[in-house]
């Protein structure tokens, strides 16, 4: 188990770094997981919301899966993170997660300098289940058919959220909380102006338009 006092951006390094020749390419995603202790909520939030911000092909769906389900289990009142059989057998690129990772490092690592447990209230059991529920609706705006850029903002709120949760930083959940708004603004906006043509297409085949 980690513990509190480990660095973010030491503890992702760790759980996806190559130990040796013989190190399985393609890790399965429990096997990740198991290797973040016990603040597996932030940090599978923050290592599952930057490649949204640095699209690598076939992650951001899955990122959105993976987000969903520490939502629902934050929903719960789960302590950590289980992932169930179907998910955690998943296999993932652990070079894709490692060129993430190189890219943000010193991004994590300046938040870090900055971080601190404060306002204890908005990352306690209470809060976490009403970040659970502002996190589902960022997994759904994370699946949306938005192409390449459409996952950054609500990347950006997981991410914040991960920050605060791994750190017990209030300030990052009312940074998050503000993100999630423009997210969810921004995903449903867009959604909208790229489906407008599907939906005036299906109202004039049923003679609506």
């Amino acid at each position: 188990m980690k513990p509190f006092s480990a660095r973010i951006a030491d503890v992702l390094a760790e759980s996806v770094r190559e130990q040796g020749g013989m190190d399985e390419p393609f890790p399965q995603l429990g096997e990740i997981v198991a290797l973040l202790g016990k603040r597996s909520f932030g940090i599978v939030l923050v290592l599952f919301g930057l490649p949204n911000l640095l699209p690598v092909p076939g992650l951001p769906i899955l990122c959105g899966v993976v987000v969903g389900v520490v939502a629902f289990q934050m929903l719960l009142g789960k302590e950590s993170l289980v992932l169930p059989a179907w998910l955690g057998e998943r296999r993932i690129s652990r070079k894709n997660l490692q060129r993430v990772l190189e890219r943000s490092e010193g991004t994590l690592r300046w938040f870090e300098r900055i971080m601190r447990p404060r306002l204890l209230i908005l990352t306690g059991t209470a809060g976490q289940r009403v970040l659970g529920a502002l996190l589902l609706l960022l997994a759904i705006a994370l699946m949306s058919p938005i192409p390449f850029f459409g996952g950054i903002p609500p990347g950006i709120a997981v991410i914040l959220f991960g920050l605060a949760l791994a750190e017990r930083d209030g300030v990052f959940v009312i940074a998050g909380v503000v993100a999630t708004i423009f997210a969810l603004i921004f995903t449903v906006g867009l959604t909208y102006a790229i489906l407008k043509p599907v939906f005036r297409f299906f109202a004039s085949l049923f003679g609506m338009a």
